[in-house]
């Protein structure tokens, strides 16, 4: 049986592709394709900081656990997160995991005032030793190196505790017997104070031990000349005083 062939009618059998868009379709933003074409690249690089910061992490980790003692040479990526976290664990247990912050300008001053303290002090109690072995004046007077050395102290002792008021403590003066070749000089008693101030005690303790010869110092001693006395002298400083009437 033979089949009558099949026509295709040119305008309803045949394809035709479309040769506008649809008039509801909206056409594709520049934005749309931008972040298509920029998503796989954020997402690379994205990845590629997470496994950069990981094998930074993995370095830390690896040098922390041989520290106290385990050995790990592999490890995942969870491995090395569950390995700080337990880590970071500990020393919050420990009390290390608070960060210790910087010395603050005031406690660089105080530190700093401190070591001058010392240093002025164990240079006129060495120099003050110096000069009375060797029967002679030294650089500095004992009694302003004495004074010099009490207010340091009275110094430190304000700066170990600012947010008290300043306490003036009285001095007591003890009097010491006078040496039959020398003056003693009181020591001053100061209270309980940190290492540096205690340093500071003993060096106005050595200059309170240490007696000055009067004798010695007598005769060392320049006196300027005095100036001519002169009647005219008189009557010039008499009418060069002002006086209210």
């Amino acid at each position: 049986m033979i089949l009558p062939s099949r026509t295709t009618s040119p305008t309803h059998g045949a394809f035709h592709p479309p040769t506008h868009a649809h008039p509801d379709e909206e056409p594709v933003s520049r934005t749309y394709q931008y972040r298509k074409v920029m998503k796989p690249m954020l997402e690379r690089k994205r990845r590629a900081r997470i496994n950069r910061c990981l094998d930074e992490l993995k370095d830390l980790m690896v040098t922390a656990l041989q520290a106290e003692g385990e050995n790990v040479s592999k490890l995942e990526k969870a491995d090395i997160l569950e390995l700080t976290v337990r880590h970071l664990h500990s020393l919050k247990r420990r009390g290390q995991l608070v960060l210790k912050p910087e010395m603050s300008y005031a406690e660089r001053f105080r530190a700093g005032f401190a070591q001058c303290a010392t240093e002025v002090s164990q240079f006129i109690t060495s120099a003050t030793v110096a000069a009375n072995a060797m029967q002679r004046q030294g650089p500095v007077d004992p009694q302003a190196g004495a004074r010099l050395l009490q207010h340091l102290s009275n110094c430190i002792r304000r700066l170990e505790a600012p947010v008290q008021p300043p306490v003036v403590q009285p001095t007591v003066v003890q009097p010491q017997p006078i040496a039959p070749s020398g003056v003693a000089r009181p020591t001053p008693v100061l209270p309980q104070a940190p290492q540096t101030q205690r340093t500071l005690e003993r060096g106005l303790k050595r200059l309170a031990e240490e007696p000055i010869d009067v004798e010695m110092l007598d005769t060392k001693r320049v006196y300027p000349p005095s100036p001519p006395h002169s009647p005219a002298s008189e009557t010039d400083s008499a009418q060069s005083m002002w006086r209210p009437w």
